[in-house]
């Protein structure tokens, strides 16, 4: 069992793609630096006493992840449990996330 804690390290200002202007104006109004969001694997959950906040936009990209995240690479081509920065999919203004893959103790069974 694993947990792995995403924090933030990067909030960005809106800025244009195109050139055109944004949708929005100011920067993610949901993260500020160093907040946290924690899930424990298997299963997938959120570690609600150990998250600061939850965007959902992040959160739906994150947990198609969290799988490849705790794996053990048994490949040498294989870099999915090796990824070290997540950014979420807002285009305009993408927030950074550090991730932390933390191996919990496992339950001994009596």
């Amino acid at each position: 069992m694993y947990k792995i804690v995403f924090e933030v390290v990067e909030v960005n200002e809106p800025r244009s793609i195109n050139g055109h202007p944004t949708h929005v104006t100011r920067p993610c109004r949901v993260y500020k630096l160093g907040d946290k969001m924690t899930l424990r694997v298997p299963p997938e959950e959120l570690v609600m006493e150990e998250t600061d906040a939850v965007c959902l936009s992040a959160f739906s990209a994150i947990m198609p992840l969290t799988g490849a995240f705790v794996r053990g690479a048994r490949e040498d081509w294989d870099y999915l449990d090796k990824i070290q920065f997540f950014r979420c999919p807002d285009a305009e203004r993408p927030v950074v996330f550090k991730i932390k893959r933390i191996q919990l103790e496992q339950e001994k069974k009596g």
